[in-house]
């Protein structure tokens, strides 16, 4: 790595040709490309065209009523990503029932509000359309999730566990006689995301994601090694739930014409037996099952598959190579993007039928076209992916595909303040670009923790 990255800890580079640099030196895989026009190529699942090759992946805003409605900061913030010209909107998180809501003002579909879910889903549609013509319909996907351990009511922790995971049970202070949610419950949880699926459709999204990852509940038993029943022990077990809710929502009159899709770790980073996609014996990753699952899910129907690691509540930087945060990496950002970067490109050419969505660029700043267009241009992914980007530069898509950049000035610089938020209040956006209306929200949070310390 380059002395300017080391003494700094953070993205000093005055050019691309600094990051190509780094790159050969450390002997990383990211690759780099100018030919930005990968990204307006157009992707089709089914009858639907994707109309270009750019997503808005999810960042839970925690800004829904507490009966599960988006309100006029959901509105807000999915207008703006809409007019900012992405091809696929993978809407964040919505809980399948109240008990799995990662915080009171997590998004949660109901039989009573589902309309509101419409409304939200009515408005990307026709400001995309308003903004870029009638041509261009962005793919909709409704994240479907139960939190799981991350399980909140009342601002305080319920974790819903499935299996004991020891380093991430003391993070918590989960008991190792907490008790474990029964088979029969899991049955149940089943019935809900076919619930929630039949919601989403009536609502008109393109798309269901059955989230699984993060370490919410359905990513938990991918790594259930050590719990009994039928969800736990074997492999065929760990990957039940998720499996035959994909099962219900394909066979489901109901359900018809959604595109099946899910948002799905492959590396956990934590040790087995408590991680998924890891080495039996070292921390380093082993695809070897992740392959497995995506076949079977391939098989099934799934089509769009959107690949992410590690776990946010337990070593952020896996999944979201930052700059700064509550604590400083052992390794560069550089080579978290990396692992994020390579990992994904294997499951892509191993894979080549499925539309990957590939993450870890908008830490790359105003340079991340490029660093998407080597992924595109070498088969890495089929759609490059901005999370975090979209909540700072919700327009950088237009930005690239019609001015062939990013405007240094608008990008997110990685600080790490919307994660904080999250993890703190729920509530969350960008302080940085955005601050006329979260920098108020971001200095009472931390008003309430100096009272709170006082």
């Amino acid at each position: 790595m380059s002395n300017t990255y080391k003494s700094t800890g953070s993205f000093n580079y005055g050019d691309l040709s600094e990051i190509e640099k780094d790159i050969e030196d450390s002997g990383l895989d990211i690759k780099l490309s100018h030919n930005l026009d990968l990204f307006k190529t157009k992707r089709k699942i089914d009858d639907f065209i994707i109309p270009n090759s750019i997503a808005s992946l999810p960042m839970e805003g925690g800004d829904a009523s507490e009966d599960g409605k988006p309100t006029e900061l959901t509105f807000r913030k999915y207008e703006r990503i809409a007019r900012g010209g992405v091809g696929l909107i993978w809407l964040e998180a919505v809980s399948v029932s109240k008990e799995g809501k990662s915080n009171d003002k997590q998004l949660w579909i109901t039989e009573e509000n589902w309309t509101d879910f419409k409304k939200l889903n009515d408005l990307i549609k026709s400001s995309a359309k308003q903004e870029f013509g009638e041509d261009h319909n962005p793919l909709t996907i409704l994240q479907l999730n139960h939190s799981g351990r991350y399980c909140k009511v009342k601002g305080k922790r319920k974790p819903i566990i499935a299996t004991h995971k020891k380093l991430l049970d003391d993070k918590l202070g989960i008991s190792k006689d907490y008790h474990l949610v029964t088979d029969e419950y899991l049955r149940e949880v089943e019935e809900d995301f076919l619930q929630a699926a039949r919601l989403a459709k009536k609502a008109g999204f393109n798309s269901v994601d059955i989230k699984s990852c993060h370490g919410y509940l359905l990513a938990e038993l991918l790594s259930a090694y050590e719990r009994g029943g039928k969800y736990g022990g074997k492999f065929e077990n760990r990957i039940k739930l998720l499996v035959d809710i994909i099962d219900r929502i394909r066979e489901d009159e109901y359900c018809k014409g959604l595109i099946l899709s899910s948002r799905l770790n492959i590396y956990d980073a934590v040790p087995y037996p408590q991680g998924w996609g890891v080495n039996k014996s070292s921390l380093n990753p082993d695809l070897n099952e992740p392959k497995e699952l995506i076949k079977i899910l391939e098989d099934k129907g799934v089509k769009l598959i959107s690949l992410t690691m590690g776990n946010p509540y337990f070593i952020p930087h896996i999944n979201k190579p930052y700059d700064i945060g509550t604590y400083t990496p052992d390794e560069s950002a550089l080579e978290s993007c990396n692992r994020l970067i390579k990992g994904i490109g294997e499951i892509q050419k191993s894979f080549p039928k499925i539309h990957i969505v590939g993450v870890g660029y908008s830490w790359f700043r105003h340079m991340a076209p490029y660093v998407g267009a080597g992924s595109l241009e070498n088969g890495l992914c089929n759609i490059i992916g901005f999370g975090r980007e979209g909540l700072a530069y919700p327009d950088f898509a237009k930005d690239i595909l019609n001015d062939g950049k990013m405007k240094k000035n608008r990008v997110c610089i990685s600080c790490s303040k919307c994660s904080e938020m999250k993890s703190k209040i729920g509530t969350c956006g960008c302080v940085i670009r955005d601050s006329e209306v979260y920098l108020p929200i971001y200095n009472d949070m931390k008003k309430g923790e100096i009272v709170k310390d006082a």
